[in-house]
């Protein structure tokens, strides 16, 4: 029988412990064995990438706390079921061996609960892959509720006997102890009740609030006549000015907000492309910069760190994202484990794995509630300064989806792109409510927009049909021109896919772009037509703030969010570029093994940040690979590189759709395309090499 003086005893005869952790260390391996099998074909790869780095020793402390968390976890399995049987026993008063049988029984069955409960709430897990093909979601449903309810019983018992024994050992203490934590519970709430946050910002000085959301297509959106409403951001639109023609100057992330926050061109800023060597950027005049002069508190979150690292050397005071570095591709991805994927997304979870908390990337335990969780203790205190907040939630981005979504290989991906749009609209939704709840909306100019869009191999989805082409004269079988290898989608003339990679797949450049005004003059509602740009925002806030803004590309909105205005009526060269795009990622389904591959040879390692930055060997390289276009009035005037050096011209009419890759043709002849090659010479200099042109129909396919 169990010593009832001493219950929770170990020795001799109380081996239960000692066998339960026989039995979860065996589990281990076969999860780390599986692991292996599942995940060998990409361990090799990175091994073969490793060899292509040099690898700093600052990344080993967080393996080793990655180890460490998985052991603790998992140890904290075995103490958990070891407490439960014999808590239990002492309730019933039962024998040693039917304590350990009991024990033996409860490990079993948390067993099967974990690997169930994996498979339900992660179900894009490798180890919910492999339950599916032994039990169908719909039996292993019921099997979860079975087991919880059992195990919820076992937990009562085990209550009860925990009860029991402080009762009968500690029985004033435990009246004390019962007592004080109600007490502190009724003051704690009381205090909650009367909490009442402080906000720094007045009608002068509002909050400055710019909410990004990645790769979102405003055709996606209902207010834009989606047949799909998204009720949450067509209800922020609706009370918005509206810039429905707004465009990125790149259509990549981090490129694209450092142009947000300095109101410049990635030409003129060096932010080229992603992963950019951050020492060689213009970050002199940053929006945060000014306003953190002004007196604002600066605070920048992200959940997706891998290819936009923008940090506090922007302006910022705090930034809220998970951790930046080479340790977030290795352990962010290769964290799937079915216990700690249950513990991810809690408070503990944070703690012991911060790689993959909130993590957009480590799409597999991604739940968007998390990013919200992360960024409310930096939102919820009291400040007596105005707030800049700058926020982007990267849910849209491939591979669109995330902790709870069924992902099915035999959708498309254009059916993930608009649920991860669907799901996107609810947590901006969640996250003006937590604006409001702390008073930040009181004075506040808040921009909704987006880095740039996406493109899924539409038909539309470049801007050249072939009914519109428009050959020249060494053209008599009009002969459609390739612009680029052709991905292994094998993508029409009129699809593209992806985003920077194409600067004639328009909607990869076509923004969402809104002002809404809370406690101020009142914004005017409406879809403003005229092409703006995100560059524009920097030049727009401070204007409405009254401060100057100096030089830059962008012009400023700020009297036609007034209402003072209802067009825009500039007639501008805006100029858009590609990112380094390989043939792996011109698809909607891009290979992240092939993608790594293709540009390994880019990157370096930084011995002390472990942040993973592009050479500056390979960006000339990078920049001879670009795309370049000026969007000039309803026209277009594109320029791709050819293996020769030469630069392929397309010219596009914007309203009749007709577009031809010859200059010398009467349509291009009766068009500005003079002034806009004019203009891409002048602008980007020695990056436009040789202008082919007349057609070449040994270079056509």
């Amino acid at each position: 029988m169990i010593d009832y003086a001493n219950p929770l005893k170990t020795g001799p005869r109380s081996g239960l412990f000692s066998y339960l952790v026989m039995l979860t260390a065996i589990f281990c391996v076969l999860e780390i064995s599986f692991f292996i099998q599942c995940s060998g074909f990409y361990l090799a790869d990175y091994k073969m990438v490793m060899s292509h780095l040099t690898i700093p020793f600052a990344i080993f402390p967080g393996i080793l706390f990655f180890l460490f968390a998985q052991c603790l976890v998992h140890a904290g399995f075995v103490l958990i079921v070891w407490l439960m049987a014999r808590l239990i026993g002492y309730t019933l008063g039962s024998s040693w061996k039917t304590t350990q049988n009991l024990g033996f029984s409860l490990w079993c069955i948390g067993l099967a609960f974990i690997l169930l409960a994996n498979e339900y709430f992660f179900p894009n897990s490798k180890f919910a892959d492999l339950m599916r093909l032994m039990i169908s979601p719909r039996v292993a449903l019921i099997l979860l509720s079975i087991s919880s309810c059992i195990l919820v019983a076992a937990l009562m018992l085990a209550v009860l006997g925990l009860l029991s024994l402080l009762m009968k050992k500690f029985h004033k203490l435990a009246v004390f102890l019962l007592g004080a934590s109600i007490v502190a519970g009724l003051a704690g709430f009381s205090d909650h009740a009367k909490k009442v946050v402080v906000d720094g910002a007045t009608a002068d000085k509002p909050n400055i609030i710019l909410i990004g959301v990645d790769a979102l297509r405003p055709d996606f959106l209902g207010y834009f006549g989606a047949a799909t409403p998204t009720p949450h951001f067509d209800e922020f639109l609706d009370q918005s000015t509206v810039f429905a023609e707004a465009i990125t100057p790149i259509a990549r992330t981090f490129p694209a907000w450092v142009s947000i926050f300095t109101g410049k061109y990635p030409k003129e800023t060096n932010a080229r492309f992603d992963l950019a060597d951050q020492t060689h950027l213009d970050l002199t005049e940053t929006l945060p910069l000014i306003l953190h002069k002004q007196g604002y508190e600066t605070i920048y979150a992200m959940d997706e760190t891998r290819f936009s690292n923008i940090g506090k050397n922007f302006g910022f005071d705090q930034i809220v994202t998970p951790p930046v570095g080479v340790n977030d591709f290795l352990l962010g991805t290769f964290n799937d484990f079915p216990l700690s994927n249950l513990v991810i997304n809690t408070a503990i979870g944070q703690w012991l794995f911060p790689n993959s908390y909130a993590n957009r990337p480590a799409f597999v335990s991604y739940d968007p509630d998390s990013f919200l969780k992360m960024l409310t203790p930096a939102l919820s205190k009291q400040r007596n300064k105005p707030l800049f907040l700058a926020v982007h939630f990267c849910l849209p981005h491939f591979p669109y989806f995330w902790r709870d979504y069924s992902y099915l290989e035999t959708e498309r991906a254009l059916a993930h792109y608009a649920a991860s749009i669907q799901r996107a609209d609810q947590q901006v939704a969640d996250f003006l409510v937590l604006l409001q709840q702390q008073g930040l909306l009181k004075h506040s100019i808040v921009v909704l927009l987006s880095d740039h869009g996406e493109t899924l191999e539409l038909h539309g989805d470049r801007i050249t049909n072939r009914d519109r082409f428009i050959a020249g004269a060494d053209n008599p079988k009009h002969i459609i021109p390739k612009f680029y290898p052709a991905s292994f989608d094998f993508e029409k003339v009129n699809q593209s896919a992806g985003h920077g990679t194409d600067v004639l797949g328009m909607p990869q450049y076509h923004a969402v772009m809104a002002f809404r005004l809370y406690g101020l003059a009142p914004n005017q509602k409406n879809a403003i037509p005229g092409i703006v740009s995100l560059m524009d925002i920097k030049p727009t806030i401070l204007s409405l703030l009254n401060i100057p803004f100096g030089n830059v590309s962008g012009s400023s909105l700020k009297e036609v969010v007034l209402g003072k205005e209802r067009v825009v009526s500039r007639q501008n060269d805006f100029f858009i570029e590609s990112d380094f795009s390989p043939s792996s990622i011109r698809s909607v389904h891009p290979e992240t093994r092939q993608i790594l591959f293709e540009g390994i040879s880019f990157f370096q390692i930084d011995p002390v940040t472990t942040h993973l930055t592009v050479k500056q060997s390979m960006a000339d390289l990078i920049l001879s690979s670009k795309q370049y276009a000026d969007i000039y009035g309803s026209w277009i005037l594109a320029l791709y590189p050819q293996a020769n050096g030469v630069m392929s011209p397309i010219l596009v009419d914007l309203k009749t759709g007709l577009w031809t890759n010859d200059l010398t043709t009467s349509f291009a002849l009766h068009s500005p395309a003079l002034h806009m090659l004019s203009a891409l010479k002048a602008f980007y200099g020695n990056e436009i090499g040789k202008i082919s042109s007349h057609y070449n129909q040994s270079k056509q396919g």
